[in-house]
């Protein structure tokens, strides 16, 4: 008898959504009116372009993605504005890069006075603004207007925790309930203290006894619930987070009127939990990328740890991009899609590699920074691919002109090619990580990632102490996996993006120097 392994599963299921997606079958793609269209954003957090199938990654993790974007727009070098979540999603929502909108430090917020900035705020009455993030980091930002979305779902929404979150108590003032939460609380990093320490206790206590009650329940065959990490304990299982994306997508399509609906979804972040039958997946594979020098911020893991880290991340993978093969096949069938712009992305990467695991900090290599970016648009029945570098500034200019809104003078962001935008292939796309920077002074503490071209940039601004080489060179179109450092070799193109990435900054530091 022929062996049928999962992989070859994996790859019918993709021939087979593809199948569902063609143009006989998919009556949302040949029906649209000409209405004004509705926008989705469905944003995977964590999720990084260099470990899905569809960018070339070896193992055969989105086969789901894949055949979705043979119907949709590929951007291939999309890159976010950060490196951790606050500071990703506050550049996708402004369209402004972190030296200018100012969300640089965990959990911070935007620039009061350019917070309007936003698609809920941009886009008016003319639509229906619907907002949920299961990180309470996007919550947060999304918090400070409020009063422009008309519906405001709590990071506990479609979860086992449904009636634990003080966020929900205080619905008017969300950034105030997210602070306060985080705080005083819940503090989400590991080595903060609440500022109450009984009130902490008893909180956290409540929460754990009604998530373990329902954790029990939800237990299965197929493992345990996920569970935000580590102070936001709110465990959920991802197919029900899938269902009530389709649920509330549904409601709103039931709607007379055009709609804005952006889902933050939490998996493929840490911790890395799938369920019991994607555990043997990769397992025996025998992948081993490329071994990197260990990093001078890194915390010494070892290889094997991190292959082993590697694995899980790509089993959840893996696993969301089942439900997400799911969802779209039930938007399909409904015709929710009919006359919708699909916006599929992420908040930033993940990194398995030079010592360290995960995202933030002082890392600023492609895996955290390389994001995907696929739109499906009304009537597309064929796969376009851009190669043009573009930023996750981008999104919130191409937002308003598929809206036919005005182009923002404020935005840094460009729209998009394909969309109406041209791609100037010589522009600078910036990412930064400022977290030891205060938000209201010049920054001088960062580490800054400047991709020209083929060749990237990253400076250590303010590590004198800790970093001997303080630049970093790389040629991507030689060099995809930056091993080798060209800032001694190639000096001309060092300096040239240099000086070039110090103008763009001393001109955002001028705001903020006292005089």
């Amino acid at each position: 008898m022929t062996q049928f392994s999962r992989r070859d599963f994996l790859n019918l299921a993709g021939v087979s959504l593809a199948g569902m997606l063609a143009p006989k079958q998919l009556h949302s793609l040949r029906t649209a009116d000409s209405a004004q269209p509705n926008i989705i954003i469905i944003l995977l957090d964590a999720f990084s372009a260099k470990h899905l199938s569809l960018y070339g990654y070896p193992r055969s993790t989105t086969p789901n993605i894949d055949a979705f974007a043979q119907y949709s727009t590929v951007f291939h070098q999309h890159y976010s504005a950060g490196n951790f979540t606050t500071t990703g999603t506050a550049s996708m929502l402004t369209g402004m890069l972190p030296w200018k909108h100012r969300a640089i430090n965990y959990g911070g917020l935007v620039r009061s006075e350019l917070a309007h900035n936003n698609p809920y705020s941009l886009l008016g009455d003319d639509y229906f603004r619907f907002a949920f993030s299961q990180n309470p980091w996007p919550d947060r930002l999304m918090g400070q207007y409020y009063a422009e979305i008309d519906r405001f779902l709590p990071p506990s929404a479609y979860s086992l925790a449904q009636d634990t979150q003080l966020i929900e108590i205080f619905k008017n003032d969300r950034a105030l309930a997210s602070i306060a939460m985080e705080d005083f609380l819940l503090p989400a990093q590991e080595s903060a203290l609440p500022g109450s320490s009984l009130l902490g206790y008893l909180y956290k206590s409540r929460t754990l006894h009604n998530a373990a009650a329902k954790q029990t329940l939800a237990y299965s065959s197929n493992g345990i619930p996920e569970i935000m990490d580590p102070g936001y304990l709110i465990p959920y299982l991802n197919e029900n987070v899938y269902d009530g994306v389709f649920a509330e997508l549904s409601t709103l399509a039931a709607k007379n009127q055009p709609y804005f609906a952006y889902f933050h979804l939490y998996s493929p972040h840490y911790p890395y939990r799938a369920h019991n039958n994607y555990r043997k997946l990769f397992r025996a594979d025998g992948y081993r990328p490329p071994e990197k020098p260990a990093h001078p911020f890194a915390g010494g893991f070892t290889e094997d740890f991190l292959l082993g880290q590697r694995a899980l991340y790509d089993r959840q993978i893996a696993q969301v991009d089942d439900e997400f093969g799911k969802l779209i096949s039930q938007l399909d069938r409904s015709g929710v899609l009919q006359n919708s712009y699909l916006i599929f992305t992420s908040d930033h990467g993940e990194l398995f590699e030079r010592g360290f695991v995960g995202h933030g900090f002082q890392f600023m290599y492609e895996p955290v920074l390389h994001i995907p970016l696929i739109i499906h648009a009304p009537q597309q029945i064929s796969r376009e691919d851009v190669f043009a570098l573009t930023s996750n500034i981008d999104i919130l200019p191409t937002i308003l002109s598929l809206a036919g809104k005005e182009f923002v003078p404020d935005l840094d962001g460009e729209i998009l090619p394909g969309f109406g935008g041209g791609g100037d292939e010589a522009r600078p796309i910036f990412s930064m990580v400022a977290v030891d920077n205060t938000a209201f002074h010049p920054i001088q503490k960062a580490v800054i990632s400047m991709r020209k071209r083929d060749h990237k940039l990253i400076a250590y601004l303010g590590y004198d102490q800790k970093m001997t080489q303080p630049f970093e060179l790389y040629d991507l179109k030689n060099d995809p996996q930056e091993l080798s450092n060209l800032a001694l070799k190639q000096t001309g193109i060092l300096t040239a993006m240099q000086d070039e990435l110090f103008a763009y900054l001393n001109a955002a530091n001028q705001p903020f120097i006292q005089k």
